[in-house]
């Protein structure tokens, strides 16, 4: 064993300046204010950050320039603030919160569609940063960084939610706070301050807070930033897993039990029931057993192997690299680094964790509500391409030339895998409302013809669906009409229309259980829409006959 001493005498004169420099860099780095540290992100991913700003314009340009009024955007228009009771029965207090903070609770649909965009920049930057502060900054590939926040954000999930004009601005700002909220808990796992753990707490307990599908999204953010700590800070992770570990599971079950328990408050205070939305989605003990499995079965077969349009390879390519990298020479490393078996684990939690919801639902969730295999899949397939990259510029003299074929080969991808999806279904939904705008004119002047007033009630049956041409696909909610939505409650595509109608500025008056049953009864003998007949009036009740 030798003393300080003698290990001074060991090392040569280089070796000791290189020791002290990097001493002294790392006390600067303990000591630079955020506005350095975020200065310094940006110089070091400055081609990154263009690239994303690229690509943000790509995927929601046409939705800025050719408005498109979503579906459930007219409820919170008709209703207003009386809709933020909803959001409260449903834990949703966070959304509420940020409407109120940003002066947004009385919507403007293209506004909210402009501060959606200006969050996606903001939480496409955030998680960069997050993720080149976890692996120790200046390591990793620059130039990959751009790939988690493009391969996220141009994912047909958050596409389809960001239609929701009723909450895109607040769901992408959601994200925006989630990045922070882990930032904040690595920053107090390595280097401490309290105070950093409890911003931490209170930016989680804010996201799960503005919609359920961050929590299984801040599960694999958790596992994610473990597996990048491992891989890049081995000196600081590696001699703490598992107290790392428990700190994140920790800081996760803290977060949700303070979400829950303030939600059951905020309900009492405001007086409102607790609502149905997430319950009616939980098929356990609702369904046989044996067909909660199978429809299981068939929702990881579809997102495996995009068997649908709202997945693609990507999840395939990122399980299979991940898988490859850990085990790729795993006996060695086994030897060269403590715990490794224990890192090969949490890349298999990671791998399943976008499943956690389905399981817990015993069904599919909705596709807007599944941001976890998104999120999983752009974070494997960005460490994957920083691995690929470092090796081929270690193994190869031909380093950049590699760098720029996978730069171009990835870039086509996302744009033939994603954004070219996306942007066909942002223009089959305007196609939609186009067509909408039209039979919407026309049934109005027919119930003008018929005397109809703001008094006058209208019941609206059956439905009527868009015609689509070759270029249009439809969606969750994407490319679907207001005359065709909710067809399975009866009188709620009615209720729909009317509302839209509103919005519109024709305003008539929703008919009540014995004005349906009438309405019913007349529609027997009514021939459907455009057909002479297809709009009748009896009495203050205006009926109109779309389909069978």
């Amino acid at each position: 064993r030798m003393d300080r001493g003698s290990f001074s005498q060991k090392l040569s004169p280089r070796k000791k300046k290189d020791i002290i420099m990097e001493t002294h860099h790392n006390s600067e780095l303990h000591s630079e204010s955020f506005a350095e540290s975020f200065s310094q992100f940006c110089k070091y991913n400055k081609i990154s950050i263009y690239l994303v700003l690229v690509m943000i314009f790509l995927t929601y340009g046409f939705m800025l320039f050719h408005f498109s009024f979503s579906i459930f955007t007219e409820a919170i228009v008709v209703l207003q603030t009386g809709f933020c009771d909803g959001w409260l029965g449903i834990n949703r207090y966070g959304l509420v919160f940020t409407k109120w903070l940003t002066g947004v609770l009385s919507i403007v649909p293209g506004f909210a569609t402009m501060l959606m965009t200006a969050a996606t920049l903001g939480y496409s930057l955030a998680w960069m940063y997050v993720f080149w502060w976890i692996k120790g900054k200046e390591k990793g590939r620059p130039g990959a960084s751009w790939l988690f926040p493009v391969l996220f954000f141009s994912s047909v999930p958050m596409v389809e939610l960001t239609n929701f004009q009723c909450l895109s601005f607040e769901a992408a700002f959601a994200m925006l706070i989630c990045a922070a909220a882990l930032l904040l808990e690595w920053q107090w796992i390595l280097e401490g301050k309290t105070l950093r753990l409890l911003f931490s707490i209170l930016l989680g307990v804010w996201c799960f807070a503005s919609y359920q599908a961050f929590v299984p999204v801040y599960i694999s953010a958790s596992l994610g930033s473990f597996l990048l700590g491992y891989q890049y800070r081995t000196d600081q992770v590696e001699s703490r897993v598992f107290p790392i570990s428990i700190k994140l599971g920790a800081v996760f079950l803290c977060d949700y039990v303070i979400y829950t328990l303030l939600g059951k408050l905020m309900m009492f205070l405001a007086g409102v029931q607790a609502g149905s939305y997430t319950d009616n989605m939980i098929q356990w003990g609702k369904k046989p057993l044996g067909e909660i499995l199978i429809s299981l079965k068939t929702y990881v077969y579809d997102v495996v192997l995009a068997r649908s349009l709202f997945w693609n390879r990507g999840y395939l390519l990122a399980a299979a690299g991940l898988l490859l990298m850990a085990f790729w020479k795993l006996k060695r490393k086994t030897t060269e680094r403590r715990f490794y078996p224990y890192y090969i684990f949490v890349t298999f939690v990671f791998l399943a964790s976008p499943f956690f919801l389905p399981i817990l639902l015993g069904s599919a969730p909705a596709v807007r509500g599944q941001l976890a295999l998104p999120f999983a899949a752009a974070f494997g397939i960005q460490m994957i391409t920083e691995r690929f990259l470092e090796n081929g510029e270690r193994l190869s003299e031909h380093g950049r030339s590699i760098r720029l074929a996978a730069w171009v080969l990835l870039f086509l991808l996302i744009l033939r895998g994603n954004i070219v999806k996306d942007n066909r279904l942002l223009y089959s939904e305007y196609v939609v409302r186009q067509q909408e705008n039209a039979l919407t004119q026309r049934l109005v002047e027919q119930v003008a013809v018929l005397g109809g007033s703001e008094e006058t009630t209208v019941a609206i049956l059956g439905k009527w669906s868009p015609v689509c041409n070759p270029s249009m696909i439809q969606g969750e909610t994407l490319g679907h009409s207001f005359y065709e939505w909710d067809q399975e409650i009866p009188g709620c595509t009615c209720q729909r229309v009317l509302n839209y109608w509103s919005v519109l500025g024709y305003r008539y008056q929703h008919p009540d259980e014995t004005q349906w049953k009438t309405a019913e009864n007349l529609a027997e003998q009514m021939p459907s829409w455009p057909r002479q007949g297809s709009v009748i009036r009896e009495g203050n009740l205006i009926v109109i006959k779309m389909s069978e």
